[in-house]
C-alpha cells in the first residue's frame, strides 16, 4: 500500500482554542498553555535519553564481546588469517563460530533488557517522563529517535559524527490516526481543530492559503486522503505550526516504460529535457541572464543593506528594530529559487506525460564541485551560490513519484563530451557552452548543418548532453559522498 501513495508535509498556523472569555474558560485556556509548554520544555530531554540508552544498548553487547576471550580469539585469528594461512574452510568455520556467539551475546543483552531495543528505551523514557508527555506522544517520539540513531550508528562507530544532540524546540510528534478515530476534526461552526493528546485543541489558521492546504485539509476530513504520523512545532517567535503528513494516492497512469526523458541541469540554459527515442522532442525552461540577473540583484541588496548597518547597529539602543529591514530581505533570494525549482521541477514532469514517458534520467550531481577533502572548489563557488542543483533533483523526484514515474540517476562522466548520435568521444567536442559538434568524420548529424565556408554550425549542447543522459545505461544510486554502481544496462 505504502508503494500506491505519496507522502508530503504541510505547514499550517494553529493556535490554542478559545473555550469562552469567561473565567472559566480563561482558566482552562490557561492551563492548556501550561501543559503544552510543559511538553515543549520537556521533549529535547527525553529525545536525548532515548539516543543514550539506544547507545548504552550497544556499549553492552561491546562489553559482553571483549570480555568473553572465546570472542576476542576469533576475531583476533579471523583479522590475521593470512599471516596464520588458514585455509578458506577454516575461516568460514570461524565466521560460523563468531556468527553463534553474536547471537548468544544478544540474548544475554535481551535477558539484561528485558525486551527489544526500542521498547527498552521507551520504558526509561515513560518511567522519568510519562507524568508531563503523553503516552502518544512518547510511543512516536522513541520510534523516530530510533530510527535516527539508527541512521547514525555505522557513522558514530567509524568516529565521523557524534550522539545526535537535540535542543529545546523539537517538533512534538503524535498519531494523527489514534485507535483508528482521526485526530483532525470540524466542528458545527465549520472551524477545523487538531484534538492533540492532553485534551489541547489547535485550532488551524489558513491565512491567504497560497498553497490550497484547507482544500488538502478538506479532502483529509473526507477520506480521500490518508494521514500519517504528524507534529505540532513552535518556532523562535513563538509562533505554532502543525506539520501534518498527507498520504495522496498516486494518479493510475499507464505509462511506457521504455520511454526515457534525460534531463541536463546546465549554466546556460537551468534545465533541458531531450528523449532517448524521439530527436524531435525538446525542452528547454528558462534562461542565464534572467536567473542570473535575480539572483544577482537580490544578493547585492542585501550587501548593501548589510553594510550600511555595520555602524548604525552599534550598541543595543532599538537595534532590534534597525535590523527588521534585512531580516524581511534575507528570506527573498531563497524563496525566489524555491519558486522557480518548483516551476523547473513541474515542467519537467508535464513534459514526460505529454511524450508518455515513464522514466525520467538525470545526472548523479553528488559531490558536484567539490574536491578530494569534500571542500566546494574555488572555480564551482559561484555556481553553487546561485544554483540549487540538489533542491531542484529532489522536487523532480517526488513530483514525479506522485505520477508513477520512475526516476533514475546515471554516471555523470563525458555526458557533454560525447556525440548522441554516433556515442564519439572526444575532448572539444563541446566547443562552447550552447554548441557542440563531432568529431567523427562519418558523423553528419553530430555537426549540425553546413555553412557556405565549409564549416559546421553544430547541434545544440545542453539538448545533446540531455539526450545521452536519455541514452544512459549507467544507472547509480545518489548518495551523499560515496557513489555506488547498483545497475548497468548497456
Amino acid at each position: 500500500m505504502a508503494n500506491d501513495e505519496i507522502c508530503i508535509t504541510r505547514k499550517i498556523e494553529v493556535h490554542l482554542h478559545l473555550h469562552g472569555d469567561d473565567e472559566e474558560g480563561r482558566a482552562r485556556r490557561k492551563k492548556d498553555f501550561e501543559t503544552w509548554n510543559t511538553i515543549n520544555d520537556n521533549l529535547f530531554k527525553v529525545a536525548n535519553l532515548i539516543a543514550t540508552h539506544q547507545f548504552f544498548n550497544d556499549a553492552y553487547e561491546f562489553r559482553a564481546k571483549i570480555h568473553s576471550p572465546q570472542y576476542t580469539k576469533i576475531e583476533k585469528d579471523l583479522n590475521n588469517s593470512q599471516k596464520l594461512k588458514l585455509t578458506q574452510e577454516q575461516v568460514r568455520e570461524l565466521e560460523k563460530e563468531k556468527s553463534k556467539l553474536d547471537k548468544e551475546i544478544e540474548e544475554q543483552r535481551k535477558t539484561f533488557l528485558q525486551c527489544s531495543r526500542q521498547n527498552s528505551t521507551f520504558r526509561v523514557a515513560s518511567k522519568l517522563f510519562l507524568d508531563v508527555i503523553p503516552s502518544n506522544v512518547l510511543t512516536c517520539l522513541n520510534q523516530k529517535i530510533c530510527s535516527t540513531y539508527t541512521s547514525y550508528k555505522s557513522e558514530v562507530e567509524s568516529g565521523k559524527r557524534t550522539l545526535p544532540n537535540f535542543k529545546k524546540g523539537l517538533p512534538v510528534p503524535f498519531q494523527m490516526n489514534l485507535n483508528k478515530k482521526l485526530q483532525l476534526r470540524r466542528r458545527t461552526d465549520g472551524s477545523i481543530f487538531v484534538l492533540f493528546p492532553k485534551g489541547l485543541e489547535w485550532d488551524l489558521f489558513f491565512g491567504k492559503d497560497k498553497s490550497n492546504n484547507r482544500e488538502i485539509v478538506n479532502r483529509v476530513l473526507s477520506g480521500e486522503y490518508g494521514v500519517g504520523e504528524s507534529s505540532i512545532q513552535q518556532n523562535k517567535k513563538g509562533k505554532t505550526f502543525l506539520l501534518i503528513v498527507v498520504k495522496i494516492p498516486k494518479k493510475a497512469i499507464c505509462l511506457d516504460s521504455k520511454r526515457v526523458v534525460g534531463v541536463d541541469l546546465g549554466i546556460n540554459v537551468p534545465l533541458c529535457a531531450a528523449l532517448n527515442d524521439n530527436e524531435s522532442a525538446k525542452m528547454y525552461i528558462g534562461s542565464r541572464e534572467q536567473f542570473m540577473k535575480v539572483r544577482e540583484q537580490l544578493y547585492v541588496r542585501k550587501r548593501e543593506l548589510q553594510r550600511s548597518l555595520t555602524t548604525s547597529t552599534r550598541g543595543g539602543r532599538g537595534r532590534k528594530q534597525k535590523l527588521q529591514a534585512l531580516e524581511r530581505h534575507e528570506g527573498k533570494e531563497r524563496n525566489w529559487t524555491h519558486l522557480q525549482n518548483h516551476i523547473f521541477s513541474k515542467s519537467v514532469i508535464e513534459f514526460a506525460q505529454k511524450q508518455n514517458a515513464g522514466v525520467i534520467q538525470m545526472e548523479n550531481l553528488s559531490g558536484f564541485g567539490r574536491d578530494k577533502n569534500d571542500e566546494v572548489d574555488e572555480g564551482y563557488k559561484y555556481i553553487l551560490r546561485y544554483w540549487s542543483y540538489f533542491e531542484l533533483q529532489q522536487m523532480i523526484e517526488y513530483k514525479a513519484k506522485a505520477s508513477n514515474i520512475e526516476v533514475r540517476y546515471v554516471d555523470p562522466k563525458y555526458t557533454s563530451q560525447t556525440c548522441s548520435y554516433c556515442g564519439h568521444y572526444e575532448k572539444g567536442q563541446r566547443i562552447s557552452q550552447s554548441t557542440f559538434v563531432c568529431k567523427n568524420p562519418e558523423c553528419e548529424k553530430g555537426k549540425g548543418k553546413k555553412t557556405k565556408d565549409g564549416k559546421y554550425e553544430g547541434i545544440n549542447a545542453d539538448w545533446n548532453a540531455a539526450r545521452n543522459i536519455a541514452l544512459s545505461g549507467k544507472v547509480e544510486e545518489r548518495k551523499k559522498k560515496k557513489k555506488r554502481k547498483i545497475q548497468s544496462n548497456q
